[in-house]
């Protein structure tokens, strides 16, 4: 089911928004859902970020990180959450057209 980025977590809203109007196409953020807590962004999944998310599983709870990547192309925004980093299983899913 899609959805619209109108309905994206209020605790990532700023960074996703912020994100778009850069053009930050690929950006990844890692957020904690258990304390609805944005706690980083980069823009690719980079061994700094693999390090970041290994860190937060271990501190807060593996089921507790969840990771979000921003796609941004000419036609619309998508912004995907994946259950785990590795990417293969995407949970919800917030897209919203470009005119």
């Amino acid at each position: 089911m899609l959805n619209s980025l109108d309905d994206i977590p209020p605790y990532i809203e700023s960074e996703v928004r912020d994100r778009i109007s850069a053009g930050a196409d690929g950006s990844t953020l890692i957020v904690d859902e258990a304390t609805n807590e944005f706690l980083v962004a980069y823009s690719d999944f980079t061994r700094a970020l693999r390090e970041q998310y290994k860190e937060a599983c271990e501190n807060r709870g593996e089921d507790n990180i969840k990771v979000y990547q921003l796609n941004i192309n000419p036609s619309d925004v998508q912004l995907t959450r994946y259950e785990t980093a590795n990417g293969s299983t995407s949970e919800k899913i917030w897209r919203e057209s470009v005119n």
